[in-house]
């Protein structure tokens, strides 16, 4: 009998789309998806912490014999689904860089999500006011609707708050914003790197990151189309010619449409 898959995501998070991808090109039948609006900070929400106290997406949960068990991170959500589909985006040959790269990925070079909030210049600033500002909101407001219903998580909503006010305030007024364009600048260098590692592999394997499609291409595809998002195409695939090819060979993939339509 087949697990019962529930696969907490979010439309428009990075890594969720990682999960969902997973999940269609593998062809895992059956699994139910439950969004979780990280506008409004639902994955902060009393009842989500229950699930993953961890607060991130996505999430798996699994059951079967009765048992109930919890994937909290994207890399071992991914793991868990290519292996129920018989390891068919495994290469055994090339799992230690695999997993290197994969870890690179989501560690040093995760800048996705940062670069998506933050900006480079106070064009850039104007430009993304009308996006940020209803997010920051509507997380804001979120947080203090959960403190008053679970006070024992107080000290975490409130840091987020805090936190979350200082970006709002810099977007809302444009000032003190020099240390957030030195931040995204940095950030884009490093993710030019990573894209570099990625082109030099595409030149020594071909047409995907090691020899064939596998759990690497899984997570570098949110990657690279989260880039796209914040960056022009031209900054993205600059001396990177094997870069834009393989990305029209993903955008090809029906797996491809299913997750970012």
């Amino acid at each position: 009998m087949s697990p019962q898959l529930t696969l907490y995501t979010f439309k428009l998070s990075l890594w969720a789309a990682a999960a969902r991808l997973a999940v269609y090109e593998l062809d895992i039948p059956n699994v139910k998806f439950v969004e979780i609006d990280l506008s409004k900070a639902e994955n902060f929400s009393p009842e989500f912490l229950k699930i993953n106290p961890n607060h991130t997406i996505p999430t798996l949960e699994i059951i079967e014999d009765r048992k109930k068990e919890i994937k909290q991170d994207t890399t071992s959500v991914v793991e868990y689904l290519d292996t129920l589909a018989g390891n068919r985006l495994s290469i055994p040959d090339h799992k230690d860089a695999i997993d290197a790269f994969i870890k690179e990925m989501h560690d040093d070079a995760d800048v996705g999500n940062p670069l998506f909030f933050t900006s480079g210049s106070p064009e850039e600033l104007e430009a993304k006011k009308s996006i940020i500002i209803p997010f920051l909101q509507g997380r804001i407001d979120g947080w203090k609707k959960y403190i008053k219903e679970s006070p024992s998580h107080a000290i975490l909503y409130t840091k987020n708050i805090v936190e979350s006010e200082v970006m709002l305030k810099i977007y809302e007024t444009g000032t003190a914003a020099s240390p957030m364009f030195g931040m995204n600048k940095n950030l884009w260098e490093t993710g030019q790197k990573f894209l570099n590692k990625a082109e030099s592999l595409l030149k020594a394997h071909g047409s995907f990151l090691f020899d064939q499609y596998s759990v690497a291409d899984v997570h570098f595809t949110p990657y690279l189309y989260r880039l796209l998002l914040v960056r022009k195409p031209e900054e993205v695939f600059a001396k990177r010619p094997l870069l834009e090819a393989y990305y029209k060979h993903l955008q090809a993939r029906p797996s491809f449409e299913k997750t970012f339509q």
